[in-house]
């Protein structure tokens, strides 16, 4: 007899390939909703919408640069409101508001429909893969530190998601920084900071880009962490299915037991 078709599952939990491992889990649709106001693609980025992400940060990156917003909010803290309205190109604000706007309600209405999908894989008990053998490599559920995710994260936005298997996201984060850290004359600084040189520092820095940096580096720190954390969930919770579809049978005998009026499991 041909073999029986492997079941079809409605709602995954999880997939898992040689580069990445992805996982629907509940998530706060406001943290969500918080992150694409920060930056827009930051959201989508926490909902798994990797690619709407990419275009929603990529086209405000490039807004923002173009529109000088980062230097008008320099000037605006600093109380210089003429120098803010100045350098400000309001054509391009426009467009900013309106990716702006969108990125923030979209990534809020996918965090709800990602935390239905998510109760209800978890009602199906749908059936996960712990671990893929590829051309592009292996790859399993594992534990993970959190903390050593978000050290490396710090180092360097990007590495985290390497340590989390989150390829895609990872590659995009290490260039989007590289460029972010050229284009501001961080290492400069840094380096002019380091022998005691603070004003050529101050000089060399380009505020418009240095601005990007904090909300860039918070988010790879926070999402890289969260990452970890849900995996080793993951981990916890296929290790419990497994267990409880092989040794939870009604049919399944207890070691130690006789088959007449034996001990089950119930």
């Amino acid at each position: 007899m041909p073999p029986s078709p492997a079941p079809i599952v409605r709602r995954p939990k999880s997939s898992i390939s040689g580069h990445s491992i992805n996982v629907c889990h509940l998530r706060n649709p406001l943290v969500v909703a918080w992150w694409s106001l920060v930056y827009p693609g930051f959201g989508h980025f926490r909902s798994c919408s990797i690619f709407k992400g990419v275009f929603l940060f990529t086209g405000e990156l490039i807004i923002n640069a173009h529109a000088h917003i980062n230097l008008a909010i320099l000037y605006s803290f600093t109380g210089n409101f003429r120098m803010a309205k100045e350098v400000l190109n309001q054509h391009m604000l426009l467009l900013y508001c309106g990716i702006l706007v969108f990125a923030v309600w979209d990534s809020y209405r996918v965090a709800i429909e990602i935390n239905k999908f998510s109760v209800l894989a978890d009602h199906e008990n749908a059936p996960m893969v712990p671990m893929v053998l590829e051309s592009a490599g292996l790859n399993a559920y594992e534990k993970r530190n959190p903390w050593v995710a978000a050290a490396w994260a710090a180092i360097l936005p990007g590495l985290g998601h390497l340590y989390c298997v989150a390829i895609i996201q990872a590659v995009f984060l290490m260039i989007v920084g590289a460029v972010i850290v050229y284009y501001s004359h961080l290492l400069p600084a840094i380096a002019y900071t380091a022998i005691g040189s603070l004003a050529q520092a101050k000089e060399v820095l380009d505020p418009q880009w240095v601005l990007n940096i904090p909300s860039f580096y918070c988010f790879s720190i926070y999402d890289s962490y969260v990452k970890a954390v849900e995996l080793n969930k993951l981990f916890d919770q296929e290790q419990a299915q497994y267990f409880r579809n092989q040794y939870q049978s009604p049919l399944f005998i207890m070691p130690g037991s006789n088959n007449n009026g034996g001990i089950r499991c119930t």
